[in-house]
């Protein structure tokens, strides 16, 4: 069993980058993920502008962009052209791209043979008995390239209850994750998982809509000798 990544999803128009980089260096196994739709100015502050990753460039940072609508549509079907100018030639900074696909019946054919040869994909599933996307891809290509993450909020910050899925699979696990429940949310995920794994919080980090480092920060210090006990 391994903890891979403590993953911040939403970071926006106001985050500090500088902050970023030193919550990176203190925390390796941190992530930030970025959220982006065809129509991420009408989606509110956690869509930032895709110009704005240019500054994201060359910044040391472990990135993951979640691909959200009829954009992760298009990725699905191998489309990472249209992704690419999207994020106005950025997709090369992010290490994994999570397709919002949630239970629709989307064709991974050309998913990944037309992505960044390095990059992971993670396929968003609600819960462990509606994953038939994320096992369609293990059928088609190399398990080791796609992950899954269970989330049955979507985003929206309701706690929901943990759902632990066995097998030989890369999970994710998120759905109302904050700083006031991680403590208990880690140290289960740390005794009952026995393969590798990430949690994933969004709503639970930002106040007033806005991504909020100080409740980045709690989390991973709460986080941080959960990790080392299991160490």
């Amino acid at each position: 069993m391994s903890l891979k990544h403590i993953t911040f999803t939403g970071i926006d128009s106001k985050t500090d980058i500088k902050t970023l980089q030193e919550i990176t260096e203190k925390y390796p196994i941190v992530e930030f993920g970025v959220l982006t739709s065809y129509h991420y100015y009408d989606n509110g502050n956690r869509y930032i502008e895709p110009i704005l990753t240019d500054r994201l460039r060359d910044k040391k940072l472990n990135l993951s962009l979640h691909i959200c609508g009829s954009a992760a549509h298009d990725a699905s079907c191998g489309f990472w052209d249209k992704i690419d100018g999207l994020m106005n030639g950025n997709l090369d900074i992010f290490n994994r791209c999570q397709l919002n696909v949630a239970n629709k019946n989307f064709n991974l054919v050309f998913c990944w043979r037309s992505c960044f040869e390095n990059q992971e994909i993670i396929i968003q599933q609600h819960s462990i008995n509606e994953i038939n996307v994320f096992k369609s891809s293990l059928y088609l290509w190399n398990k080791e390239k796609f992950s899954v993450l269970l989330d049955a909020s979507g985003g929206r910050g309701i706690d929901t209850q943990i759902e632990i899925l066995d097998g030989d699979y890369k999970v994710g696990y998120a759905g109302g994750i904050n700083p006031d429940n991680v403590e208990y949310k880690l140290s289960y995920l740390m005794d009952k998982v026995r393969g590798d794994f990430w949690i994933d919080m969004e709503s639970g980090v930002r106040t007033n809509d806005w991504f909020d480092l100080e409740k980045v920060i709690k989390v991973l210090e709460i986080c941080e000798p959960i990790i080392k006990k299991h160490t």
